[in-house]
């Protein structure tokens, strides 16, 4: 099933409402010179692409087959809720005011969720300065400050003139095999600043499933 979209428009029909579990769903359907139909699921709405010449009726007979599937890709669960993070891969419950302990990093009390949260983060900075430095060691690469920030198009970023690594904060909720999965990219950027095939040889190498990392980390999946 191939879900891209192409370019060269022709128009755009009447979207119509398709029904999965119950729920109405707009379908948005566009016409393209193309031969196949290319299905997917965005913000709730299915986005349809197909030549001028398909029926209601073969667009719905894909929907009957992938519409269910396409949903459950699409939606990642949250993070952080009500009563409730996940830590590195793990569902923790959390309240008001509590207590966590982190196996080699003690334990600490917060007195709600945004002390938590910070306090959670000096964690984080710690074990992220660890895991770069051993896979520094382990691959041959220069020692590199580490920072934490909040970032919402990158996992992380590699700066050589400063020799500085950031990693995004929402990385915590994550197991450490996906962790590592992106420390191992941003240090390949020592040797290849791009992502080229020899960038992604060297990724490999130190990371051999980093594609079932990467697959993770980009679904929300926050257990390897």
């Amino acid at each position: 099933m191939a879900i891209r979209v192409t370019s060269s428009i022709i128009k755009q029909m009447n979207n119509f409402f398709y029904k999965v579990n119950d729920i109405d769903y707009e379908v948005v359907v566009v016409h393209k010179r193309i031969k196949n139909i290319h299905y997917r699921f965005k913000d709730g709405k299915f986005f349809v692409s197909c030549n001028r010449f398909i029926l209601k009726s073969q667009i719905t007979s894909g929907l009957d087959k992938f519409g269910e599937s396409l949903i459950k890709r699409s939606t990642k669960p949250n993070a952080i809720g009500g009563d409730y993070i996940f830590l590195f891969g793990e569902k923790v419950n959390i309240y008001d005011k509590g207590q966590l302990s982190f196996k080699e990093y003690g334990e600490f009390t917060y007195k709600n969720k945004e002390d938590m949260l910070k306090q959670c983060k000096k964690v984080f900075q710690q074990i992220l300065e660890e895991r770069t430095k051993y896979y520094s060691k382990l691959m041959d690469c220069p020692t590199y400050k580490v920072t934490v920030r909040n970032m919402k198009s990158r996992y992380g970023s590699n700066s050589r003139k400063t020799k500085r690594i950031s990693y995004a904060f929402s990385l915590i909720h994550y197991s450490i095999e996906i962790i590592d999965s992106v420390i191992v990219h941003e240090l390949a950027h020592c040797k290849v600043f791009n992502h080229s095939k020899s960038f992604y040889d060297v990724v490999y190498k130190y990371c051999p499933n980093y594609k079932i990392y990467r697959a993770k980390l980009n679904k929300g999946e926050f257990h390897a």
